[in-house]
C-alpha cells in the first residue's frame, strides 16, 4: 500500500513466482513472544529461554550464516518486546488459534493472521480484536521512512479488523481499538482508526489491482 507502482509490480510478480526462503526469518521468535504476552502475569520465562536458545544458535560455528544472523536479530526482538511492557500492558492478550481462514479481499487472499487476540470490555459489554506482530527491521530514520512505516501499521491494523469481521465467532463484540498492528522493532503500537472506511477501500482497491495484473505477470 505504501510502495512504489514498479515496487508493486516486484512484489506481485515475487508472489506469483515465489522461491522458498532458506530461513523464515524471526519464525523462533514468534511463539515465545505470543507466550509471554498471553500470559495473565506477563512471565519473562518464555523469553528468557529462547534468549539463551538464541545466543547459543549465533555462537555456534555449525549453524548457517543466515541462521546465526537470525538468532541474533531475533534476540533484538526478544529485548525490544519487553521495552514495549508499558505500551502493551492495557491490553488483555489471548492465544490466537493456530489454525486461521484466509483474509480474502476482492477475490485475492491476503496474507495476515492474527498472532494474538485481545479482549476488552466497555460499557459493561464484552469487545474482541486481533493483533498481528510485525518484527521487521526498522527502515532508515527518515521522516518520510516513519511516516511510511506508522501508514504500514494502520493498514495492518485495519487488516486485522477486516479479518476478525469474517472470522469472530464468539459473542464479543469486534473493536477496531483492539485491532492491533505492534510494531516490535520500533516500540509503536497502532489501532485500527475509528474512521477507516477510505483504508479498507485502498485495500480493497489495491487487491482489485493484483487481480488484474496477475495473469500478465
Amino acid at each position: 500500500m505504501v510502495s512504489s507502482d514498479t515496487a508493486r509490480i516486484g512484489i506481485i510478480r515475487r508472489a506469483k513466482s515465489p522461491q522458498i526462503p532458506p530461513i523464515i526469518r524471526y519464525r523462533d521468535a514468534r511463539g515465545p513472544i505470543c507466550a509471554y504476552l498471553a500470559d495473565p502475569v506477563r512471565s519473562l520465562r518464555p523469553l528468557t529461554t529462547a534468549d539463551e536458545m538464541f545466543q547459543q544458535r549465533a555462537g555456534d560455528a555449525a549453524e548457517s550464516t543466515l541462521r546465526r544472523d537470525d538468532a541474533r536479530q531475533s534476540i533484538e526482538v526478544l529485548r525490544a518486546i519487553q521495552g514495549m511492557a508499558n505500551q502493551l500492558g492495557i491490553y488483555d492478550f489471548h492465544a490466537a488459534p493456530p489454525q486461521q481462514e484466509r483474509l480474502t479481499l476482492s477475490d485475492v487472499e491476503v496474507s495476515v493472521r492474527a498472532d494474538l487476540i485481545v479482549h476488552g470490555e466497555q460499557r459493561g459489554q464484552g469487545q474482541i480484536g486481533y493483533a498481528v506482530l510485525r518484527m521487521t527491521q526498522s527502515d532508515a530514520e527518515t521522516d518520510a521512512a516513519l511516516a511510511r512505516r506508522r501508514e504500514m501499521g494502520l493498514y495492518v491494523a485495519t487488516l486485522a479488523r477486516r479479518l476478525l469481521d469474517q472470522n469472530n465467532q464468539s459473542d464479543r463484540t469486534p473493536a477496531n481499538r483492539l485491532c492491533l498492528s505492534i510494531d516490535v522493532q520500533h516500540g509503536e503500537v497502532f489501532a485500527a482508526p475509528a474512521a477507516n472506511v477510505r483504508r479498507m477501500n485502498d485495500l480493497e482497491s489495491a487487491c482489485r489491482a493484483i487481480a488484474a495484473l496477475w495473469p500478465t505477470i
